[in-house]
């Protein structure tokens, strides 16, 4: 029979009180994690001193204030990823973006524990994540709240998968112009969903991280605002929302691991931000969770570093069926090495057929279909244990961040084939006007 606790951590938030989202604009700046700059405006994409990404800064007393009136983890709060708005940039709107995605189940994993050596090992399964399984509906979620209080109608994104998919979605539910670029390396089946969200889709000949750059061009020149570029500093903010929910879904204590898939490092660094406001605030009486970094080993420059001994990160170029994982120069990555560093943490990478072995397990042995980027996070947690970095006794976290069914194949209907535009800022942009008109 479970236990309370048990139910708790499989809850989804269906039998809790009814509340209304707390509305909170405690945002006042964005910093710099690296040179520390700080900046009054709201606006930026990245620091303007080293070109580092920024974090959004609060009023911690404001914020303080508001958790004391309604305390974290209050069950007349209404789950989702909007529970604790009062460190989540303002929205003028009701509901916010996204208030039905997030508090996904931390479930209970005893099966696989037994296979990994690992008495509490717990999965966070962002593969339920409304509206479309994966925790990129978290990032896009605050991105696109922040296009809907500046008033903006068109917006775009560069993405591996999952991030189109969740933009085109949420996009749609508000009645916003979606674009996405894909690189031509990816899942027929993310791109098929995005269009069938109505989101415009361009896929480019070329890698992630050559589109990134001419969408970042792009983006710089026509003003077309991008979820994951120009709104860099409140997008990587939902990731932190993760973090809370493990603590709060564990009775309030932190974990001693969290094993989390990396590929441009948003999710690892915010969930390490996240820890460290809760501590700020006193919510948790420590912040030693050891975070560790999970990638493919044909696309693992922040393992490869850590492994070396290495301060900052060498680009690669991705070779791996893990496509959502697949970006050689993440964009967070040397702020993951001085954070795997800080925590005394560690970093491990999964082959090919680990990855295949580990996602068909964690399949067979919990009920779960992932993408492969739960296998490499379920390989990754295996080497860890085996090498002693990750106790036996030790309460364990797999972070799991996509649903399998995305990767499977997509449809072969020839009307469903998407165009394909050089990878350069010129062309996106042409062929963007060029649809814009005759849409």
């Amino acid at each position: 029979m479970s236990s309370p606790r048990d139910l708790a951590l499989l809850t989804q938030g269906t039998g809790f009180e009814s509340a209304p989202h707390a509305v909170a604009d405690n945002a006042i700046a964005l910093r710099c994690d690296r040179c520390g700059e700080l900046a009054l405006e709201l606006g930026l994409a990245r620091c303007p001193e080293c070109n580092e990404t920024l974090d959004v800064v609060y009023d911690m007393e404001q914020a303080q204030a508001a958790l004391e009136a309604v305390s974290f983890g209050d069950p007349r709060r209404p789950p989702g990823l909007w529970r604790h708005a009062e460190l989540l940039p303002g929205t003028r709107t009701e509901p916010p973006v996204g208030s039905e995605s997030g508090w996904t189940p931390l479930r209970p994993a005893k099966r696989l524990g037994r296979e990994l050596g690992l008495e509490r090992l717990y999965l966070k399964d962002d593969t339920v994540s409304r509206p479309t399984l994966s925790y990129k509906d978290r990032v896009v979620s605050l991105a696109l709240q922040r296009a809907v209080d500046s008033g903006i109608q068109r917006v775009a994104c560069v993405s591996t998968g999952n991030v189109g998919n969740a933009v085109a979605s949420h996009a749609a539910r508000r009645g916003l112009e979606a674009w996405v670029v894909y690189p031509r390396e990816v899942e027929r089946a993310k791109i098929g969903l995005s269009r069938r969200y109505g989101a415009n889709v361009l896929v480019v000949d070329g890698t992630y991280d050559e589109a990134n750059r001419a969408c970042g061009e792009y983006a710089a020149n026509s003003g077309t605002p991008f979820a994951n570029i120009t709104y860099r500093a409140f997008y990587a903010e939902g990731a932190k929302t993760l973090a809370w929910e493990i603590v709060e879904q564990l009775g309030g204590t932190p974990p001693d691991h969290i094993v989390l898939p990396v590929a441009g490092a948003t999710l690892f660094t915010r969930v390490d931000k996240g820890l460290r406001e809760l501590a700020r605030l006193g919510i948790v009486e420590h912040d030693e969770v050891r975070l560790h970094a999970a990638q493919a080993a044909g696309c693992a420059p922040i393992v490869s570093a850590v492994r070396a001994g290495r301060d900052a990160i060498e680009p690669v170029r991705p070779q791996t069926l893990a496509w959502s994982l697949a970006i050689g120069a993440p964009g967070d990555g040397n702020r993951a090495l001085r954070i795997i560093d800080r925590r005394r943490a560690s970093a491990a990478a999964a082959s090919e057929a680990e990855i295949l072995e580990w996602t068909e397990l964690l399949g067979r042995l919990e009920g779960i279909w992932s993408e492969p980027a739960g296998g490499v996070v379920v390989a990754a947690a295996r080497q860890l244990a085996q090498e002693g970095v990750i106790g036996r006794e030790d309460t364990v976290v797999l972070a799991l961040t996509g649903h399998g069914s995305k990767t499977a194949p997509g449809p072969a209907d020839e009307d469903d084939e998407p165009e394909v535009v050089a990878c350069e800022p010129d062309a996106i942009g042409a062929a963007i006007e060029r649809r814009a008109h005759v849409r």
